[in-house]
């Protein structure tokens, strides 16, 4: 079920918040600070929600900030609600799109500066409790392989991560992405109370309701394909025992009938014969 607009409450972690919230002051600096720290990152310019191209007659990409240090590096910061199977080849998406719009913009290959793909996530992609990931080329079947380094950096947080150092003041915008404050962190409290300004905006919150239902329907895209696939599975699992197609029918209605007519489970039976 939907919420309507009064139901609504704004967090970081909302894709419209975040970015906004961003452009505020000196937030985006200080983030990648408490994320980066060994970079002494002193400035930044940035922009959010960024078309990036191959082609202008291409769609393209929307970083959700991109964002220039002093020193020329380049930052990709995705905040993400859902979690995404494939966020190994997204991230080498955004690595190659970063790449061709700098290059589409006159640069040589040999200038591509130091490029840092971030994602920060509420739950743990692989399940081992990190709190921060970061991934490099590096030589296989060595015992002390060699780093191809092509100034790429894949970075991914897990904001519900119990294992490894962070800054506080990372720990604290994890803290807040799961709605808690736990730190007396001036920093973290300024972007907690630019959250409730932005849920207050009339303008702002029709934005997040768009946003909002976007989302609900990703979700019920995405279980929908999952019972999809548990059908398509039960199928040919039951066809290995040979049952009949009628038994085969009894058993989705069972346990698919809520969601899917009698019409459309034959269907799925005489797709996957």
């Amino acid at each position: 079920m939907r919420k309507n607009e009064n139901e609504l409450v704004a967090k970081i972690i909302d894709d419209p918040v975040f970015s906004w919230v961003m452009e505020q002051d000196d937030n985006c600096c200080k983030l990648l600070q408490a994320i980066l720290p060994e970079l002494n990152i002193t400035r930044v310019e940035f922009e959010t929600q960024k078309r990036l191209k191959f082609h202008p007659e291409k769609r393209g990409t929307i970083p959700d900030i991109l964002a220039y240090d002093q020193k020329g590096r380049v930052y990709d910061i995705e905040l993400q609600v859902l979690q995404n199977k494939f966020l190994a080849q997204r991230i080498r998406y955004y690595f190659s799109m970063i790449d061709q719009n700098l290059l589409m913009s006159g640069g040589k290959y040999r200038d591509l500066p130091e490029t840092y793909v971030i994602f920060i996530l509420p739950n743990d992609p692989y399940d081992q409790d990190e709190k921060y990931y970061e991934f490099a080329f590096q030589q296989l079947k060595r015992k002390n392989p060699l780093v191809l380094d092509t100034k790429q950096h894949a970075i991914i947080l897990n904001a519900s991560g119990s294992i490894g150092e962070v800054t506080p003041r990372l720990q604290g915008f994890f803290d807040l992405i799961h709605d808690k404050i736990s730190t007396k962190d001036e920093f973290i409290e300024k972007l907690n109370r630019e959250v409730k300004k932005f849920g207050t905006d009339p303008g702002r919150r029709k934005e997040l309701m768009d946003y909002q239902m976007r989302l609900d329907d990703e979700r019920e895209f995405g279980k929908e394909q999952a019972e999809i696939n548990a059908i398509q599975k039960l199928i040919k699992i039951t066809r290995q025992l040979k049952a009949s197609d009628d038994f085969i029918l009894k058993q989705l209605i069972a346990n698919y009938g809520d969601d899917f007519s009698k019409e459309e489970l034959q269907e799925f039976i005489k797709k996957n014969k």
